[in-house]
C-alpha cells in the first residue's frame, strides 16, 4: 500500500509557460490552487540541467514559494513534484497475471508525480505524451525485473487499500526515469492517495550561477533539514542507490503491511536472501548480524580491514549487538519508504554515541574503509546518521567531496577521476533514501 505521511498538505504547483507581452500562465495541480507562476524562455528543455529541493518530511511551503522566485529571478521554469513508495500487487496482461509477490505481499514500487507540463519540461514530452490518470511510464530496470511490457496493467494497493489499476504506456531508461520505478501525473498519484508535494523541481536553467546565486540568497542550502539536489553537483560519496538499483543488485523484496510502522518479508524472500540468523562478521571485531547474503562478504572485507589496521576498538561490539545489525522489517521513520534495514542492506553501529541529528561521532578511518568495501555512510546525511553504514557495491573511498564529516583523503588522479565518477543519487528522487532510518533494535 502507499503510506502518506502524517500531513496532509495541498500546496500550490506551478510551472512556467512562454512569456508573451508579459503574460504567464499558472498550471493548477489536481489538488491546488494556482500561484503565480514563474517566467521562462522556454518549457520543453527536456533533460536538461534540473535542481531538486526537499524536506525531510513534506515540503515546506516557504520551500515552494522560495523556489518559484528562484526560478523567476533565474528565467527557469518550477513546479511542485510528489514521491513516495506504493506497494504492486501485480501485473497483469490481458487480465493474466504476469509478475507479483506470493500469497498477497506486495514489491515496493517508487514512483515521481508531477504536473503533465512539467514532465514534458524536466523529463521530456516523449514521457508526457504518453501520461493521464490512468496511466504510467515504467523504469526499464523495473520492467527487465517483472517481464512487463507496454499495455500490461499494473496494480497498487492505495492509501485506502483499494486497489488502483493503471496502464503502462510506455517503458523508458533509467537514466529517464529519475531513479523512479514509475513516472505518473499528480492526477495519477492523487488516485492512490498521494497529496502531498515532497519536493519542488527547477527546470529550463540557462545560468548555473544565477540559479546557485538565487538558491544561496534564499537560504535553500543551510535551511535545517532542507536539501538541495542539482544536476550539476559533484559525484557524492555517501550517496545511495536509487530503489529500482537496489531491487536490481538484490533482488525484490516482498513484504507485507502491519502496521504504519512494521511490516513482515515473506519467509521465502528472508530464507533466499538473508543469513540464517546472526553471523559473526568477525573474530576481532565480534559483530554479529543478520545481512543480505550479497553484503556480506564486503562487511567481512571492510571489518578484516578495520581490525588489521588497529581500529577495533573504535566499533562498540556490545552496542552494535545489541542495538544495531542489519535486518529490520519496517518502514523508514522519516520517509515512509521501506527500510533499507528491511533488504538487509545497511548496518547500524555505535548507536548511541551517534545519536540521529548528531554530529557523527564515527572514526573517520573506520568510515574511508568501509567506502573502500562499498558502503555509503549516513553521516553526511541531511540529518546525520552516523550510525548507518549502507551497502552500494561500488568503492567510494577515492570520490574527492566536500563532505561535512569524513571527507576522503584522495590522491590527485583520484580527485582528476572522481569528478566523472557514476554514484547514483538520481536527482529528481535524491535524498529519498538518503535522511535518517531508525536503530535496529
Amino acid at each position: 500500500m502507499f503510506r502518506p505521511r502524517r500531513h496532509q498538505v495541498a500546496l500550490a504547483v506551478a510551472v512556467a509557460g512562454l512569456s508573451v507581452a508579459g503574460l504567464a500562465v499558472a498550471i493548477d495541480a489536481v489538488d491546488a490552487p494556482a500561484t503565480v507562476s514563474t517566467r521562462a524562455q522556454r518549457v520543453d528543455p527536456g533533460l536538461g540541467d534540473v535542481v531538486a529541493i526537499f524536506d525531510v518530511q513534506e515540503v515546506d511551503r516557504d520551500v515552494v514559494e522560495a523556489t518559484f522566485r528562484i526560478a523567476e529571478q533565474a528565467g527557469a521554469a518550477a513546479a511542485s513534484a510528489r514521491t513516495g513508495s506504493a506497494g504492486m500487487v501485480r501485473i497483469a496482461r490481458n487480465g493474466t497475471t504476469v509478475h507479483s509477490a506470493p500469497d498477497g505481499y506486495l514489491i515496493p514500487q517508487v514512483f515521481l508525480a508531477m504536473p503533465e507540463a512539467a514532465v514534458a519540461g524536466v523529463i521530456g514530452r516523449d514521457v508526457s505524451s504518453l501520461l493521464s490518470p490512468s496511466t504510467v511510464v515504467m523504469n526499464q530496470i523495473t520492467a527487465t525485473m517483472s517481464g512487463a511490457q507496454v499495455g500490461d496493467v499494473i496494480e497498487l494497493r492505495a492509501a485506502d487499500d483499494s486497489v488502483q489499476a493503471f496502464v503502462i504506456a510506455g517503458i523508458k531508461p533509467h537514466e529517464q526515469s529519475g531513479g523512479s520505478d514509475l513516472v505518473m501525473t499528480t492526477a495519477a498519484a492523487a488516485r492512490i492517495g498521494a497529496f502531498e508535494d515532497t519536493r519542488t523541481v527547477i527546470w529550463g536553467i540557462d545560468s548555473r550561477s544565477a540559479v546557485d546565486a538565487q538558491i544561496a540568497a534564499e537560504g535553500l542550502d543551510t535551511r535545517r533539514d532542507t536539501q538541495v539536489s542539482r544536476s550539476w553537483d559533484a559525484p557524492n560519496p555517501d550517496s545511495t542507490l536509487s530503489t529500482p538499483r537496489v531491487k536490481e543488485a538484490l533482488g525484490e523484496p516482498w513484504y507485507l503491511p502491519i502496521d504504519d510502522a512494521n511490516i513482515a518479508m515473506h519467509p521465502t524472500w528472508v530464507a533466499n536472501n538473508l543469513t540464517p540468523g546472526r553471523e559473526l562478521l568477525n573474530t576481532a571485531i565480534p559483530v554479529r548480524a543478520r545481512c543480505h547474503v550479497r553484503i556480506v562478504a564486503d562487511l567481512q572485507a571492510a571489518f578484516a580491514e578495520v581490525a588489521a589496521a588497529g581500529l577495533g576498538g573504535a566499533i562498540e561490539v556490545g552496542n552494535t549487538n545489541t542495538y544495531g545489525g542489519c535486518f529490520n522489517p519496517r518502514y523508514s521513520r522519516i520517509s515512509g519508504f521501506l527500510s533499507r534495514h528491511a533488504y538487509g542492506e545497511a548496518i547500524d553501529m555505535n548507536t548511541v554515541s551517534n545519536c540521529q541529528g548528531c554530529v557523527p561521532r564515527m572514526d573517520c578511518r573506520v568510515v574511508q574503509i568501509f567506502r573502500r568495501h562499498g558502503f555509503a555512510w549516513g553521516g553526511n546525511f541531511r540529518r546525520p546518521d552516523g550510525m548507518h553504514f549502507e551497502w552500494v557495491g561500488q568503492r567510494r573511498d577515492q570520490i574527492a567531496y566536500p563532505s561535512n564529516y569524513c571527507p576522503n583523503v584522495v590522491t590527485p588522479q583520484e580527485r582528476a577521476a572522481s569528478a566523472d565518477a557514476e554514484v547514483g543519487g538520481e536527482v529528481l528522487t535524491d535524498g529519498v533514501e538518503m535522511f535518517p532510518d531508525e536503530h535496529v533494535h
